[in-house]
């Protein structure tokens, strides 16, 4: 069929639509055009949808509340367990004031042979203080090898016994908790 033929009314396959009402299921099935039809499977399958998405949003609801309060108690027992550890380092420290007291309270004698004695007291007392907290001192012997880690070089001398870049004296301790570093030692190094 060519173009003349699809347009020409005489033909005899040519069907005018212009006229015509459109096609529509709806009315096929008896109901009248643009109307639903009405079928009590899918209201049953919308209730049930609906119900079912109300269940989900209040579960939903329910673990985000839980999560939120989760959250808090392990922030509070973050803060909780920081003070513990806070009471336990004063209690141990108060121990050693108590000591330092105790040196005070000392009679002096001529050569502060008490005085000497109560310090003494006192610094181990710290030190065994700080060892239960995880805090160890760190010395430097002359002859070990610089670390520029866990040694902070104050001065750099010349040295016919030791080596070169080697400790030749510590001038201060440094302290570590575990494996970092709370102060490094100043120490002196050989060129």
């Amino acid at each position: 069929m060519n173009e003349h033929e699809q347009n020409n009314p005489d033909t005899e396959d040519y069907i005018d639509l212009s006229d015509a009402e459109q096609y529509d299921p709806a009315a096929e099935a008896g109901g009248t055009k643009g109307e639903e039809a009405a079928q009590p499977g899918a209201q049953d399958e919308l209730s049930r949808l609906q119900v079912e998405r109300d269940e989900l949003e209040s579960k939903f609801l329910r673990v985000s509340a839980d999560y939120q309060n989760f959250a808090r108690r392990a922030q509070q027992n973050v803060e909780a367990a920081g003070q513990q550890k806070l009471m336990d380092i004063a209690r141990d420290l108060v121990s050693v004031l108590d000591h330092f007291d105790r040196a005070l309270d000392v009679e002096t004698t001529e050569d502060g042979a008490g005085v000497l004695q109560g310090v003494t007291m006192v610094h181990t007392e710290l030190l065994a203080a700080l060892n239960r907290f995880g805090i160890q001192r760190l010395d430097v012997e002359p002859g070990s090898e610089f670390d520029p880690n866990q040694h902070e070089a104050l001065m750099r001398q010349p040295s016919d016994d030791i080596a070169s870049n080697h400790v030749t004296m510590q001038m201060q301790p440094g302290y570590m908790l575990g494996d970092k570093v709370i102060r490094p030692a100043q120490v002196g190094v050989a060129e």
